[in-house]
């Protein structure tokens, strides 16, 4: 494995496992913050190694574009969610890209 993808994958791994600590602590809606955030980083990490896809991309900007209504709306985080979901079932029968 290349050191630069290693890094940045147990720099992942590092924000997965103490988000689960901090969750112990933390209110109810940060939980599905950081898992959106998790497949977000994770996307953004198979790119830059050249192993990102479109529907991937795609996901990854849609997940960016809504991921903070949490800080201000529970409602709009959780319609956010619903689309996200919808968004993935959508594109799980589209072909992957072989580059």
């Amino acid at each position: 494995m290349a050191p630069d993808l290693e890094r940045d994958l147990f720099d992942l791994v590092g924000y997965v496992l103490t988000s689960a600590r901090n969750l112990l602590d933390e209110t109810p809606l940060y939980g599905p913050f950081r898992l959106v955030d998790s497949a977000s980083r994770l996307i953004a990490i198979l790119d830059e190694a050249g192993m990102g896809s479109p529907r991937l991309l795609t996901l990854r900007r849609e997940i960016e574009a809504g991921k903070y209504s949490v800080m201000a709306d529970g409602p709009a985080f959780r319609e956010f969610l619903d689309g996200l979901v919808n968004s993935l079932v959508d594109r799980m029968g589209d072909e992957p890209s072989t580059g």
